[in-house]
């Protein structure tokens, strides 16, 4: 079944002016050197730190162009966006050159919240993050730049901050639909996504295309590089704005686990469960979301084929890893638990971890659970996408089994 995306008026201009006068610039060939350079032109920088980043990046590419079923605006979209994150790794290689001491800085035990949408992982994130002890991100600080600019400033007025807001409108702009799908907020919490995409090694970049030949490849990608990279940048964004305990979260986590653990040996990991039908459909929608940005057609049936073999491939390595753990360290908390009663899930979580509930948190928590929330709007089915609620079943049973996991009448 073949899907035409929304298009904003101006990507069917941009669209039409590439057929009309094709031009390089407005269609532009993805390729290794020509990114590297655009990015070095950019930052007016070229050490890019470990080299560990390029493998994975030239599979992306080349699973780019394998398809070749991008329009013109898609192909400038992806190159900015692969140029913005090779420039944020650029600057914060200098900035660790010039400013070594912030790689000092100790990550305590950091909360981390893994699942996928619609198993309460983003209520359970902004539940969580009314705690004042918790630091977690910005958008702004995930999505524009992660080491801070020179000159003296606030929070408020961080320069980063008001990029942060035109990008969030331009996004919504693009892909308004996706607003029904995630809720965004400028000043957080925001998902590690766009920190661990630096890597181009992860579950979110396999879903935002449609690159099959790179999501075989990721199959069997290491992930350490990416984590060690991704602690670095943490401490770089606390030596600006302290906090007590990092609040993480995102999808990505689930396929490494374990290197997420060599980096962050003291974790909290949090993972929320529910019947997976939910959450790959889901995870579906929100992938033809964000290809719909840049492709004029999507095969909604190739999209759930590739959502359920990407998920349920990272579910049973996840289960193999998970054995090897210290089950301490995970706290595993049901959908239907925390949305019948999120102040006691909320106390068994820091009870379970030995971590202080103070009378401000539970009153801010109490204050957020007593305001009207966001989202709601959005409806699918895994007929949407070519699946069945038995066919995704027959994927997770392992997952299911392990957990046991209620599965939805």
């Amino acid at each position: 079944m073949s899907s035409q995306p929304y298009q904003s008026a101006l990507v069917r201009t941009w669209n039409y002016f590439a057929r009309v006068l094709p031009l390089e610039s407005m269609s532009p060939r993805l390729e290794l050197s020509r990114l590297l350079l655009a990015a070095e032109k950019a930052a007016q920088l070229g050490d890019f730190g470990s080299d560990d980043f390029r493998q994975p990046l030239q599979q992306l590419l080349l699973s780019l162009e394998e398809g070749d079923k991008l329009h013109p605006f898609g192909r400038f979209y992806i190159k900015q966006m692969l140029t913005g994150l090779l420039v944020n790794r650029l600057k914060l290689v200098e900035y660790w050159k010039r400013e070594p001491q912030v790689l000092d800085g100790k990550v305590v035990a950091p909360l981390v919240i893994l699942g996928l949408p619609r198993t309460g992982t983003s209520f359970l994130f902004e539940l969580l993050a009314q705690d004042p002890a918790h630091r977690y991100l910005t958008n702004w600080e995930a999505t524009v730049a992660q080491a801070p600019q020179p000159g003296r400033y606030t929070w408020a007025g961080d320069p980063r901050r008001k990029l942060g807001r035109r990008l969030m409108r331009f996004q919504s702009y693009l892909a308004p639909q996706m607003q029904e799908i995630h809720n965004f907020h400028l000043d957080g919490p925001e998902e590690c996504t766009p920190l661990l995409m630096q890597g181009f090694n992860t579950l979110a970049i396999a879903s935002m295309f449609n690159v099959p030949a790179y999501s075989q490849w990721l199959n069997n990608a290491p992930h350490q590089e990416t984590y060690c990279h991704f602690k670095k940048t943490l401490q770089t964004l606390q030596s600006k704005y302290p906090g007590e305990r990092w609040l993480l979260k995102s999808p990505s986590h689930i396929e490494a686990v374990d290197s997420l653990l060599e980096v962050f040996p003291d974790a909290c990991l949090v993972q929320t469960h529910r019947d997976p039908v939910k959450a790959v459909t889901s995870f579906a929608s929100l992938c033809a979301a964000f290809r719909g940005i840049c492709c004029s057609n999507i095969d909604m049936d190739e999209l759930g084929e590739q959502v359920l073999n990407r998920l349920s491939h990272d579910f049973s390595t996840y289960l193999q890893v998970r054995k090897t753990c210290v089950q301490e360290q995970f706290y595993d908390l049901m959908y239907s638990d925390l949305v019948a009663d999120p102040k006691g899930s909320v106390e068994s979580l820091y009870q379970h971890f030995g971590m202080e509930l103070t009378d401000e948190a539970c009153q801010q928590m109490a204050a957020y659970l007593g305001r009207e929330r966001e989202g709601g709007g959005h409806f699918y089915s895994p007929e949407d996408f070519g699946l069945s609620a038995g066919r995704i079943r027959d994927r997770f049973q392992d997952y299911i089994e392990a957990f046991g996991i209620p599965v939805d009448k």
